[in-house]
């Protein structure tokens, strides 16, 4: 290979290189005479900054690593061979990167000649991913001096001097008139070259003709003080009047010939530079053979770079896959077809890097780059380091993220420029609303006032920290709620963002309120728990002698003959028995036992109740109306619970009517809602009705309107929680000075279950089979063990996708999903069985704990199959399924 291929294939290597080479005078204070471009791009700083300033590169060294580095600086002067030295250097942006520095003393400067230390530099960053990308290198032959003026001489053919122009005067040091008529042999060819074979003006102005004209030569010339240089004479002739005139255009070529050695040495160096690298380095012909390689490429192949010249890229696959597991992602281990792969994606000069995986677990990465002869230049590194260190961040991130899904407070990651979700926690998600239904996807939205994130982020890009930042966040679905947020400002790849953690205040500001609120009531609470202690006293003491009562009435009834006394024991002992039953369900409430469910009669709980406050309406001068449809079903009730309850309401409407203008009316209404199937009681008064703020609160613990001594605000507190309790609901129709509405609606036997109105059956349905969907084990089994009971086969799988695959293989009489879980919620399991399943539809139901959703509650009405409100109760799950019997029969 000839000295130029040499030195251009080097100055093309140090162009596609990702190595920094740099020269130092160390008799100069170390000052940097040569750095290559390419450091601009490693570093962010042009070449200039290195070369102009002495002191520039050792400016962004790390405070850490200067003593490091200049004790090793130091010492290598005194040191043969190389010495690596690794430290942290600050890029443009700031950053720091890390260095590997090579450095070498150059061994063969001549005397007198200053001491260059020759270095290179690599970004270790990424435990040696350096991909080196051979920076563009400088062009090495810029030593040469611009607008060098040619020295024209013209001599007659006997080789005197007929012309020379000011140049040559400036280059020779002779002026014109003492040159003209001068032998040129004699002014300025050296003696040594006058008479040489290529030397002297004789080999180029022999008999008058221009042996060799139109050449051009290398020679030394001669100085009028004697010294001697370098020049390159263009010959060429002319005739003047008949004469040969010999015309040389001499140029001295001091600088190019010491320029063309620098150039060698600083090829050299390069070259020495490249074989110290660590990443295998080679430079192959369009054909793809080796022209050029290190050792490091070499060596895998277990031949030297020397071997490895002329060999192709097929031939150096070959031998080396048998040490391949893994080429660019694909497996390719054992499977020789791949080999032709491996060679075409290879060719493929794309500068994308490839990750080779071999089958002792180290990895590589070769990068290509296409030279303008059309071969390439490819680096291979070893990325093994580095590739373990990103598995390690892996698996340290999923322990991060399993941290933080696990953790229940809610956390969040955005951008603080555009609020841009990184990440959210599901406690954040579960909070916002931002589920697989869809929601905001920038936490600007969340701030009902823009206003106070504008304040919040001044605060934190101020302290880099906010702390119960107290404001109003908004949800997906549109609510809003109070919360208070803690947050730290952190940079993430390359940006400002904000890690946070919300706690919703709703909850804790309601029990604030509450508690301001129960402060007025405390007395009263105290009284009232001591005043539950003697009535559990009194309840107990009551059944000794409420049971003489009942006794006795049952022994005069037995006795007695005239027909009024008979009837007048049976009213005495109906009224001991509901003393006792009433007894008895204070004590179940203090004892939270179950109360006594049978189907009752609504119609004839109205009248018991009438009959027990008949005296007092009467003195009360207040006008009862009874307006009882007698086609009202039964209800599954506690009907002394049910009696407490009009009781409660009667005295009520009693009281509202005091000091209120005659008449007073109470009218109660009882009839059947046949589209809800549900009972309906209205207690219908024309007091001085109940004023908009008090409604709202008055079915709350505590609250009461009376005086102080008339009442404990525990009344209507629990006539809701006993019509609750009966699966039923109660609600008030007032306005000022217009009356109350009390309406009370219960479910009846038949919506149940009760066909009859006798006793609750889950019909005669039984040994069908039901699949059951619910991601929760626990109401799951619930749910089959009840089933079961009744003699269903019943089948439990916990997500939507386990359901279709028991679908593919089996019929089922009945299939219950819940409609919120993970993967494949109930919606979607429904749309799939509309296609692949449509006869199955009239046998599905759902189970859904989140009616309030607006997206599940448009999905059930959309779908319009029966469902049931968790927590599920067993008669009301036998009804279910006896409908889904009946209507998928």
């Amino acid at each position: 290979m000839g000295e130029a291929h040499r030195a251009a294939l080097l100055d093309f290597a140090v162009a596609h290189s990702s190595i920094v080479f740099y020269l130092v005078d160390i008799d100069a204070d170390r000052r940097t005479v040569y750095i290559s471009d390419n450091v601009e791009a490693v570093t962010g700083h042009p070449a200039a900054r290195f070369v102009d300033d002495s002191g520039f590169g050792t400016s962004l060294i790390h405070p850490d690593d200067m003593d490091t580095y200049f004790g090793t600086l130091d010492a290598t002067p005194e040191k043969t061979g190389e010495t690596v030295i690794e430290y942290r250097l600050r890029d443009s942006d700031g950053d720091y990167m890390w260095i590997r520095d090579r450095l070498r003393m150059i061994e063969d400067s001549a005397p007198g000649e200053p001491r260059m230390l020759v270095g290179s530099m690599a970004d270790i960053t990424i435990e040696k991913e350096a991909v080196a990308r051979v920076g563009q290198a400088e062009a090495i032959n810029r030593v040469l001096l611009g607008n060098v003026l040619d020295a024209i001489v013209a001599t007659d053919e006997d080789g005197l001097i007929v012309e020379f122009n000011p140049a040559a005067e400036k280059m020779f040091g002779y002026s014109r008139g003492r040159a003209i008529g001068q032998s040129i042999g004699d002014l300025i060819v050296s003696d040594e070259h006058r008479a040489g074979p290529d030397g002297g003006v004789p080999l180029f102005a022999a008999d008058g003709r221009m042996s060799r004209a139109s050449r051009r030569l290398e020679t030394q010339a001669k100085r009028a003080d004697g010294g001697l240089f370098p020049v390159e004479i263009a010959i060429a002739h002319a005739e003047i009047d008949g004469k040969a005139i010999i015309i040389a255009d001499i140029q001295d070529i001091s600088e190019r010939l010491a320029a063309r050695a620098e150039r060698q040495k600083i090829a050299q160096l390069l070259q020495d530079a490249i074989n110290s690298m660590s990443e295998g380095f080679v430079i192959s012909a369009p054909d793809s053979t080796v022209l050029y390689c290190n050792e490091a490429f070499s060596a895998p192949y277990g031949m030297t770079p020397e071997e490895m010249v002329g060999s192709d890229r097929t031939q150096n696959i070959k031998r080396f896959f048998k040490n391949v597991r893994r080429f660019d992602g694909r497996l390719v281990e054992g499977d020789t077809s791949q080999i032709r792969w491996i060679v075409s994606r290879l060719a493929d000069y794309d500068g994308e890097p490839i990750e080779v995986e071999l089958t002792n677990g180290e990895w590589r990465l070769m990068v290509n780059h296409r030279t303008t002869d059309g071969g390439s230049v490819t680096i291979r590194a070893d990325i093994t380091g580095r590739k373990r260190a990103e598995q390690s961040l892996r698996q340290s991130e999923a322990l991060i993220r399993r941290i933080l899904d696990a953790c229940p407070v809610p956390v969040g990651m955005t951008q603080a420029e555009n609020g841009r979700i990184i990440y959210e926690s599901p406690a954040s998600r579960q909070m916002f609303q931002r589920d697989s239904m869809g929601g905001a996807m920038s936490a600007r939205d969340f701030f009902v006032d823009p206003a106070d994130r504008d304040r919040y982020l001044e605060i934190l890009r101020r302290d880099r920290r906010v702390d119960a930042f107290e404001t109003f966040l908004r949800r997906s679905d549109g609510t809003e709620f109070c919360a208070s947020v803690a947050a730290r400002l952190v940079e993430y790849q390359g940006h400002e963002v904000v890690v946070s953690s919300t706690y919703d205040l709703t909850e804790r500001r309601k029990l604030e309120e509450e508690m301001a609120r129960q402060r007025e009531a405390l007395h009263q609470s105290e009284k009232l728990s001591a005043l539950g202690e003697l009535l559990a006293g009194v309840s107990h003491e009551l059944n000794n002698p409420l049971s003489v009562v009942v006794g006795q009435a049952m022994l005069l009834r037995e006795t007695a003959r005239e027909p009024a006394i008979v009837e007048r024991a049976r009213k005495i002992g109906d009224a001991a028995d509901r003393c006792a039953r009433i007894v008895k369900t204070f004590l179940a409430m203090a004892r939270q036992q179950p109360s006594e469910m049978r189907p009752v009669r609504l119609n004839d709980i109205v009248e018991s109740a009438l009959e027990m406050t008949g005296y007092m309406l009467r003195t009360h001068d207040v006008d009862v109306s009874l307006e009882l449809n007698p086609t009202v079903p039964s209800i599954m009730a506690d009907g002394d619970q049910i009696n407490q309850v009009l009781t409660n309401l009667i005295v009520n409407a009693l009281h509202a009517m005091e000091n209120q203008p005659m008449p007073h009316r109470l009218r109660l209404v009882t009839h059947y809602d046949r589209g809800r199937r549900q009972a309906v009681l209205k207690v219908i008064d024309n007091g001085r009705g109940v004023p908009e703020e008090v409604a709202s609160r008055i079915f709350e613990p505590f609250f009461t309107t009376k005086d102080l001594g008339e009442g404990t605000g525990i009344g209507l507190t629990i006539v809701h929680r006993i019509v609750d309790a009966h699966g039923g609901a109660i609600s008030l129709d007032s306005a000022p000075g217009k009356g109350a509405t009390f309406v009370l609606r219960f479910p009846t036997c038949a919506a149940i279950g009760d066909q009859d109105g006798d006793e609750i059956e889950g019909g005669e349905d039984t040994g069908l089979s039901v699949l059951v969907i619910d991601d929760e084990p626990e109401v799951a089994e619930i749910i089959r063990e009840s089933l079961a009971s009744d003699g269903h086969t019943v089948d439990v799988v916990t997500s939507g996708r386990a359901a279709l695959e028991r679908l593919l293989f089996r019929q089922y009489d009945a299939i219950l999903s819940d409609v919120r879980m993970p993967d494949l919620d109930g919606p979607a399991l429904y749309s799939v069985v509309c296609d692949r399943h449509p006869e199955l539809l009239a046998r599905m139901a759902f189970v859904t704990g989140d009616t309030m959703s607006p997206a599940i509650r448009r999905f059930l009405d959309d779908a319009g199959r029966p469902y049931l409100e968790k927590p599920v109760m067993p008669a009301e799950l036998r009804s279910l399924i006896s409908r889904l019997a009946e209507t998928g029969a």
